[in-house]
């Protein structure tokens, strides 16, 4: 499959999933849940993501005020998505960056891809990538994820498929399907890395074992160009993981 039939996937910084959001928070509650001046930061998350916005914003907006960055980034989604309060992407962008300038990975994330759809301010593809950099090079996946989409795709700022490789490649080690997927395409292909069918079968083999069609469909058209030996090779670094 070639590189160039990836279609770039872009989350919209107003529509991300409960489920991801939760995600994304699990390690920041864990830290601030030992500080006594956050006591009532874990019961405005929960709040929220059980969808009682109005008692989330009671508790998480003087929070926010005060300068808790996880509190920011969530009255951030809340202006964001209009509840509870009027939909407002520029009050959005402001909250995502008060968290994203204390270094909140999740605020930065959220206000590059403001900056990406021009929502709440002027179109800006190089702050995108600026604030998903941010985000990425603090772990953030889906940040790292965006990235190597960005740099494969290369529009407006032209392709670079080694920086491709080096951001879905970060995301892959943390066990995101499509980096492992697009990975092994960039390594049967030797964009971006020297092409290498043993690093594609691993990383094909990583995605198909998460459920993604695409990679096993590659496996089938990748062993055959194997020889005997990288293959037995292949199949030995997998068993061995």
């Amino acid at each position: 499959m070639a590189v160039s039939a990836i279609v770039l996937k872009l989350l919209d910084a107003r529509r991300m999933s409960i489920i991801s959001f939760q995600n994304c928070l699990m390690g920041t509650l864990l830290l601030v849940a030992v500080h006594p001046a956050h006591a009532d930061i874990d019961e405005g998350v929960n709040a929220y993501l059980e969808g009682r916005y109005d008692q989330a914003y009671k508790e998480l907006h003087p929070l926010a005020v005060h300068g808790d960055p996880t509190a920011q980034f969530i009255v951030g989604r809340m202006y964001a998505n209009g509840t509870p309060v009027p939909q407002s992407d520029e009050e959005a962008v402001r909250w995502y960056r008060l968290a994203a300038e204390q270094g909140f990975s999740p605020g930065q994330h959220d206000l590059a891809s403001m900056y990406f759809y021009g929502y709440g301010v002027e179109k800006d593809l190089p702050q995108a990538v600026h604030w998903w950099q941010k985000a990425a090079r603090l772990g953030h996946i889906e940040a790292q994820v965006r990235l190597g989409y960005i740099y494969l795709k290369g529009k407006d700022i032209g392709p670079d498929a080694t920086k491709a490789a080096e951001w879905f490649l970060m995301a892959a080690e943390q066990g995101h399907m499509d980096a492992q997927q697009n990975l092994g395409t960039l390594y049967a292909n030797g964009k971006g890395v020297a092409r290498d069918y043993i690093s594609a079968f691993i990383w094909w083999s990583r995605a198909r074992n998460l459920g993604s069609e695409k990679a096993s469909k590659n496996l089938s058209i990748l062993i055959p160009l194997m020889s005997d030996s990288e293959l037995t090779e292949a199949e030995r670094l997998i068993q061995e993981e």
